[in-house]
């Protein structure tokens, strides 16, 4: 599955008892899910940080509320002057899901372009 927030939380508020994100080795997967058919949580270090943090400070806390913590963290990135494959190679993420998260990231903050975003992530001191 996805690392974002919105995913991660809108499958425990369907009742996951388990989630494994994109990437996850077979033998660890395949022990997940014995875990969860035993009637065990099982949720990776990414997604624990996620809940923990979540429970911590809850939804939305920080600049630009409408964005996922992921996309906040690509945007302070950007911001910082990284180009998509330097944010790709920092979040062990493909070029791809960057792509798909900028895209995400404008039409949520109503950014035309890279330009405007940054702008806007600058003043709310994102990138600094």
């Amino acid at each position: 599955m996805s690392e974002d927030d919105a995913s991660v939380f809108a499958a425990l508020r369907a009742g996951a008892r388990g989630y494994a994100l994109k990437g996850t080795g077979g033998t660890d997967f395949i022990a997940a899910v014995r875990a969860v058919a035993r009637g065990e949580a099982v949720y990776g270090a990414a997604v624990a940080r996620r809940i923990r943090r979540f429970l911590a400070t809850g939804p939305g806390s920080g600049p630009f509320p409408e964005l996922t913590q992921r996309e906040r963290e690509i945007l302070d990135l950007l911001a910082s002057g990284k180009s998509n494959a330097d944010i790709a190679r920092i979040l062990f993420l493909s070029l791809k899901t960057v792509k798909n998260h900028l895209t995400n990231v404008f039409a949520k903050l109503q950014a035309a372009d890279r330009a405007q975003a940054v702008v806007r992530a600058r003043q709310a001191g994102l990138g600094e």
